[in-house]
């Protein structure tokens, strides 16, 4: 996602205040009030593109900023009383925005304070009771003041409005110069544009579902109609038949940019010649369909014995481009890896739990197939190597990309279609080991923040699968967050 999420930001103070004699254009209020909004837009710009007209304090303001933010096609508003505010001025900007369409349009309800901690405040004057002459005027707070802070009791208002007519939103809250404040926004508005582009996803299935594991079936028109997401069927022919146009300069290259990310080559020509054919051709398939997610069936006899071998060789290319892979077809799986990509910029990690160390509370995962290995272990080289499960079986035997994931905190993800939505089951933990742990397959030793029982009770009785897609971080508040906005069912193993 190389472009900043467009937000549209609605600035609201109260008329009334105005009406009553509390405040007026030139007040010194008013101007404090201004620099905060400039401040906060500032601050705001490095998470998004902001629309903006100011602070508003009217309704006809509010409807003028409407047909300004509309006219932008935004992913998502920030709407933010920076004083208390009557509805009708709120209710003015959402009924021109919305014009009695949809309200699909994320909201998110912000709450600036403008102080740390009340000015002229003394708590030690005021737990005393030392109310002397001289303190007294420092102890109490100007009503002026108090109105500046008072965006918080617009935010519970509106809020109860917002709920009870259908609007989609949530709330962040804080001081308006924290730097953490303004690093949860940014995660709520990046889940907005991940929203957007959703609408534009196409996810490959070649060539068709895994029957060997049902659990990875999923309602192609809930997704399209839920996310936007579109399956695009592909036929082992159309990549085989791109595999045998590649020319041997093409696959030079290919060996060379191996070479420039560090990655040894332990296959001999001939087997790396015939795998780098199908990576190119992916790469191929992936630009001319569009794709953004391929769902691969690689255990599926006829893919064998078309292409001789499952595609499993790092292409830069395909990586560069975005797009994720998933194995065993699983739709569900591949589709957190491309949304979570979007939103960490790290490469996911594609893993199933191979078995577990119970004394020491740790989970040995990892998978055969398509790897990204720009996450792997610094100490530990990343390689090519014959790809261990059909190496003696199919005509060739195989180019797979083998490493140990890296050292440090770690989010696990376990996506799968309920019969209803997408559900996250999250965990978090720690990437753990010293060299690698396993043979054969890219892998890492998991130690999650719970018992490993009770991971595998918890998952078990929720009904998942046993694909978990591994994210570098403790990143489960984001997650959540992300879940919100995408309307994905979220749970946490904790």
């Amino acid at each position: 996602m190389t472009e900043k999420p467009l937000i549209g930001v609605v600035f609201l103070t109260s008329g009334w205040f105005r009406d009553v004699g509390l405040q007026n254009e030139n007040s010194d209020l008013s101007r404090e009030v201004d620099k905060m909004a400039a401040e906060i837009i500032h601050k705001l710009s490095g998470y998004c593109t902001p629309v903006h007209s100011g602070v508003v304090y009217s309704t006809d303001e509010a409807k003028k900023l409407a047909e300004k933010i509309k006219t932008h096609h935004v992913d998502g508003l920030i709407v933010a009383p920076l004083m208390w505010c009557e509805d009708q001025i709120l209710r003015a900007f959402l009924k021109d925005f919305f014009n009695a369409g949809t309200r699909s349009i994320p909201i998110l309800l912000s709450t600036f304070f403008p102080y740390e901690e009340l000015p002229y405040y003394k708590s030690s004057s005021i737990a005393n009771k030392n109310y002397g002459k001289s303190n007294l005027k420092k102890a109490i707070l100007p009503f002026q003041k108090m109105l500046k802070g008072s965006g918080g009791v617009g935010s519970l208002q509106f809020s109860g409005m917002l709920k009870r007519e259908g609007y989609i939103f949530r709330s962040e809250t804080g001081y308006f110069r924290d730097e953490d404040l303004y690093k949860r926004i940014g995660v709520h508005l990046k889940a907005m544009k991940i929203k957007s582009e959703l609408q534009n996803t196409k996810c490959g299935i070649l060539p068709y579902r895994c029957d060997q594991m049902s659990t990875t079936y999923i309602d192609e028109f809930k997704l399209r109609s839920t996310f936007g997401i579109e399956l695009t069927y592909l036929t082992l022919e159309e990549v085989r038949y791109e595999a045998e146009k590649v020319k041997s300069e093409e696959i030079s290259v290919l060996k060379e940019k191996l070479s420039e990310h560090g990655i040894n080559i332990h296959v001999d020509e001939k087997n790396f010649t015939h795998a780098a054919r199908y990576s190119i051709a992916l790469e191929r398939i992936i630009e001319r369909h569009g794709l953004s997610i391929i769902a691969m069936n690689d255990v599926g006899e006829e893919m064998h014995i078309c292409f001789g071998i499952r595609p499993s060789l790092f292409n830069p290319a395909i990586n560069e481009r975005g797009t994720v892979i998933s194995m065993e077809a699983d739709v569900a799986a591949g589709i957190c890896m491309y949304i979570t990509k979007l939103l960490t910029g790290s490469a996911p990690f594609y893993t199933e739990t191979f078995t577990s160390d119970l004394k020491n509370n740790a989970i040995l995962m990892g998978h055969a197939g398509y790897h990204d290995p720009s996450i792997h272990d610094p100490n530990v080289p990343v390689r090519i190597i014959p790809d261990v499960e059909y190496e003696n079986s199919d005509p060739y035997p195989g180019a797979y990309t083998y490493f140990k994931y890296k050292n440090g905190n770690v989010t696990v993800i376990n996506s799968v279609y309920d019969g209803e939505n997408l559900r996250w089951i999250v965990v978090q933990g720690e990437s753990i080991g010293n060299g690698p742990i396993l043979e054969g397959n890219s892998h890492l030793l998991f130690k999650p923040s719970i018992p490993v029982k009770y991971f595998f009770n918890s998952s078990i009785e929720l009904g998942s699968s046993q694909h978990w897609i591994v994210l570098p971080g403790h990143l489960s508040d984001d997650i959540e967050r992300l879940c919100f906005w995408l309307g994905i069912k979220y749970v946490k193993l904790e």
